[in-house]
């Protein structure tokens, strides 16, 4: 039976095919350069040895090493510029696939989502932009500088073929157990982030309230947990770091004393006397801490590969979990939407947020969804754009069963949340998709409000959940894609939450827009939206 570390493993290499010519292409330009520093090694060894021994400078040999070493980072730096793309697209193709799927499966608030999102995406990019190359060149250089160093001095091949031998099998000896302390360091993270948040939310509450000192105090026993499992996990990548310097110190010691006394005549290498010499003893010492150059890089990068792994396990249940088999006829017109006797509680929480709802709504217009904090306004909201089951009571779309009703609003029904997710990519793929170019000329023209402030135009680069956009910008964003990709349900969570008076401005005319030509979901606790609201739903507790 295949080990879940061993399936994990194997998931990570899967992913690997995204950008498997860039990787390729990569390896071709690391073969170069290592090449590159043989050479250099070779012509700046022979321009000390000719210096050294007849008093000769040869200058022209000296500007071609120079020329070979230049050639060895331009070729590096490309090659490193091709592994962090790669990286990149990788990365964001996993999150691709596993947002939509915590939207859909969520169980939590999209916070809570975001944030695994952002700390899968953090954990899994070192190892496809640095770990999985450092890995690939130390295999390819040290291939190419045993390869040389046998054919100079079989004994220092031997050294480092033994170097090469000892030191992946101390990694996996410290690595042992290292993925448990991160994955237990992932989950404290997304545990504590979130409280975090929810405090920092409230703080004008917590202070009015009188009760500072005490969330003070609970704040940083959870924080001093968080640090405690930081700490535990550097301490693994300096051990391992450590480790690594003790073995590189020792083999390159041991090769410059072998070839000193081979000089010597004290200790006589297999070609000694027989074409052996000084520029191939420098040379030999020259290459060898090169040989460790990029295995210096994998060790390091080694707890890369134990957060990924850390966080593929919690991934892949998530994307191997199998959909539900897709029905017949999702594309039917939209006719009626009713909710009947409908409750609802999440797993492990004995109080229900929901409790005997019954709804029935139009087939177009704005319905504004009323109540206080912890209502259950956004899990209706969830409920209706198909992303949770409900399991007691009834959720009917043109009088069909739960089951198709909730695939059909999954696939009909657009969704905006307080938080929406920016995709890592242009400002031009979030906005348009995969249908950039042929609907360009009809972006919304609100959007002009964000393009005036960004000197790339539809060219800026987002990353991060869209850090370089504004909230109220990531709004205008998320409404725009509604209005390029139209559904006939559409489900707004707080559009205006924490938005300035102009961004309101801007959007509510076009909320407003949407809800003539479909159904129009709006949580709010805004008065304004009373104003123009077709129906109006009041929840409490």
């Amino acid at each position: 039976m295949v080990s879940n570390k061993e399936n994990a493993s194997r998931w990570l290499n899967m992913k690997l095919n995204e950008a498997k010519g860039r990787y390729i292409a990569a390896s071709l330009l690391t073969v170069l350069s290592a090449g590159c520093f043989v050479v250099f090694s070779w012509l700046l060894s022979g321009f000390a040895v000719f210096w050294l021994n007849d008093g000769l400078i040869l200058p022209a040999t000296l500007l071609y090493a120079m020329l070979f070493l230049t050639s060895r980072y331009i070729f590096a730096h490309y090659a490193s510029r091709l592994n962090y793309s790669a990286g990149n697209i990788v990365v964001s193709k996993i999150k691709k696939q596993l947002y939509p799927i915590l939207l859909n499966k969520n169980q939590s608030d999209s916070v809570s989502s975001t944030l695994l999102v952002t700390r899968i995406s953090d954990d899994l990019k070192p190892y496809f932009s640095f770990f999985i190359p450092y890995f690939i060149a130390s295999i390819l250089t040290s291939l190419l500088l045993l390869a040389v160093s046998f054919c100079m001095e079989k004994w220092v091949g031997v050294m480092l073929l033994i170097s090469l031998g000892v030191i992946p099998m101390q990694m996996m000896v410290i690595g042992m157990g290292t993925e448990a302390l991160h994955k237990k360091h992932i989950n404290l993270f997304l545990k504590y982030s979130t409280v975090f948040y929810n405090r920092l939310q409230t703080i004008a509450e917590i202070v009015n309230l009188d009760n500072f000192q005490s969330q003070y105090r609970f704040l940083s026993e959870k924080s001093k947990l968080l640090n405690n499992a930081t700490t535990n996990v550097m301490r693994i990548a300096v051990l391992s770091s450590a480790v690594l310097e003790l073995f590189v110190t020792i083999c390159i010691a041991a090769i410059a004393i072998y070839l000193g006394m081979s000089l010597l005549g004290i200790m006589p290498g297999s070609s000694y006397g027989k074409g052996y010499d000084f520029r191939v003893a420098l040379f030999l010492l020259t290459l060898s801490p090169y040989f460790f150059f990029y295995l210096r890089k994998f060790v390091s990068a080694y707890h890369d590969r134990n957060r990924a792994l850390a966080s593929a396990k919690l991934m892949m249940p998530l994307l191997n979990e199998k959909a539900d088999k897709p029905l017949l006829d999702l594309k039917e017109k939209f006719d009626t939407f009713e909710i009947d006797c409908l409750s609802f509680a999440y797993p492990d929480y004995p109080v229900k947020v929901l409790h005997e709802i019954h709804l029935k709504f139009p087939s177009k217009g704005l319905v504004l969804v009323k109540g206080i904090s912890g209502s259950g306004k956004s899990t209706l909201l969830k409920i209706c754009a198909g992303s949770l089951f409900a399991r007691d009571g009834m959720v009917s779309v043109n009088g069909k069963d739960n089951k198709w009703s909730r695939q059909w609003l999954n696939i009909n029904s657009s969704y905006m949340n307080q938080f929406p997710f920016i995709f890592d990519g242009t400002l031009r793929y979030n906005v348009f998709l995969e249908k950039e170019v042929d609907m360009q000329h009809q972006y919304p023209a609100f959007l002009d409000k964000i393009l005036s402030k960004k000197e790339a135009g539809w060219d800026t680069e987002l990353s991060h959940n869209g850090k370089q956009l504004s909230g109220g910008e990531k709004q205008l964003v998320t409404l725009a894609r509604m209005m390029l990709y139209p559904k006939p349900i559409a489900i707004l969570d707080e559009p205006t939450a924490n938005l300035d008076a102009d961004t309101v401005g801007i959007i509510l005319p076009q909320i407003r827009k949407l809800a003539e030509d479909r159904l129009l979901i709006v949580a709010s606790h805004e008065k304004m939206f009373e104003a123009f609201a077709d129906t109006i739903i009041h929840l409490n507790r």
